[in-house]
């Protein structure tokens, strides 16, 4: 699954699951791109994927702003050329029980998860037919998209539309080479869950890490998942290995959920 001489973007590489996704890509010889709007811990990334001797740049803004989506894509072809992949994983989750989400909740989670990747994608496409040698768009969605969460609905919804649109970015692309797919990770450890667990605690009034044993009973392999098993499926699809793979939503979760 060697990617030497290729580039990839990754959005939302600053930390967790992105940047494992960035780190798995550096380490199979892929130049990065590094977006995030976490400027600090971006730079720490940019720093620490440099030892894998690959060319690495870093762009800091909010994907909720579009409207600078597409100069964000004109930037990273001036400083690398082109791109060859792209890698959405960008995201925010809030935790409101159904019958309390407000107006403000659904634009915060909808602008970042499924406004902004689906403009990312679509602007990473226009770039990849210009360039005129097909390309890879991988979307992070979640086995969340696919089940009821009604203590996180906005969530749920968000990662439900990355999966709808990535089935049509697909069948719009395929006639260009662009492969697109997405990837459901289950229950991983991050940052993220900890923001879970925490908020389950303060509204929820349940006992710390409660959400967390449940979530890992709930699973038949009786384990969370690991960055680099995600980061692993996201370099594999893309590689030309993956070459037959299109429109897929691809569930990496110990079982959680088998469809």
């Amino acid at each position: 699954m060697e990617l030497n001489g290729k580039t990839a973007v990754v959005t939302g590489s600053a930390k967790g699951i992105g940047k494992a996704i960035a780190e798995k890509l550096a380490i199979q010889g892929a130049n990065i791109a590094v977006v995030d709007m976490d400027e600090e811990s971006s730079r720490d990334t940019v720093l620490q994927l440099k030892n894998f001797d690959v060319k690495v740049s870093g762009y800091f803004l909010d994907l909720k702003e579009v409207e600078r989506i597409k100069k964000l894509y004109l930037s990273i072809i001036d400083d690398f050329g082109s791109f060859d992949i792209v890698v959405n994983a960008a995201g925010i989750i809030k935790v409101n029980k159904f019958l309390e989400v407000t107006p403000d909740d659904w634009d915060v989670v909808m602008d970042l998860n499924a406004k902004s990747l689906f403009f990312s994608m679509q602007e990473a496409a226009i770039n990849m037919i210009k360039h005129g040698k097909g390309g890879r768009i991988i979307n992070i969605s979640s086995i969340t998209g696919k089940a009821s969460r009604p203590d996180y609905p906005v969530y749920a919804a968000s990662k439900a539309s990355i999966i709808s649109t990535t089935r049509s970015a697909a069948t719009a692309l395929a006639k260009y080479k662009i492969n697109v797919n997405a990837v459901c990770p289950g229950y991983v450890h991050t940052s993220m869950w900890d923001h879970i667990d925490d908020h389950y605690v303060s509204k929820f009034n349940r006992p710390k890490g409660e959400v967390i044993e449940k979530m890992l009973n709930s699973i038949p392999l009786q384990r969370s998942g690991e960055l680099h098993e995600i980061a692993s499926l996201v370099a594999y699809l893309a590689s030309s290995e993956a070459s037959y793979i299109t429109g897929q939503a691809i569930n990496v979760d110990g079982g959680a959920i088998m469809y």
